[in-house]
């Protein structure tokens, strides 16, 4: 369902409004991989215990060189992926070595920021969003999460 919301500047924008509850949402993982790239420990706990209750298995990094590791050992299937971590373009950097590896370049991305660069409801060119399947905002929903991965794995 789409619903007209107005911007700062005065435009209408359009977004989405799921309709799902979040009781429909849990137990969808059934074990699926889900790998956490954020230096924030405390935003990778709570995410992951979201994640855990749904049913998916976390895998935890906080740099992105672990990351890249943890991608490579543990074989996910889905990434989550901060940003702006130590460095401003880590994040991206990892987005496009993940684009560029056999084994993870048909994987699906979503990546999360606390980084205002459009607003949170109007939706991001390819290029912004570097190849991934979906931009977030922080702070994000659980419900909003977890919709957002079970379409992601769905339609990848």
């Amino acid at each position: 369902i789409e619903q007209g919301v107005w911007g700062r500047t005065g435009f209408e924008r359009k977004r989405i409004i799921f309709k799902h509850t979040i009781r429909e949402v849990i137990m969808g993982g059934k074990g699926k991989k889900v790998l956490i790239i954020d230096d924030d420990p405390d935003f990778v706990a709570s995410t992951g215990k979201v994640l855990k209750t749904a049913g998916y298995e976390v895998i935890e990094a906080f740099s992105g060189k672990e990351g890249l590791q943890k991608s490579k050992s543990d074989r996910p299937d889905l990434f989550i992926i901060d940003l702006m971590m130590e460095t401003y373009s880590e994040g991206s950097n990892v987005v496009k070595a993940l684009s560029e590896d056999k084994d993870t370049k048909d994987k699906p991305r979503i990546m999360i920021t606390s980084i205002d660069m459009k607003g949170p409801w109007e939706s991001y060119s390819e290029e912004q969003s570097l190849g991934c399947y979906l931009v977030l905002q922080k702070p994000v929903s659980p419900k909003q999460l977890l919709e957002s991965i079970e379409n992601a794995l769905r339609w990848t």
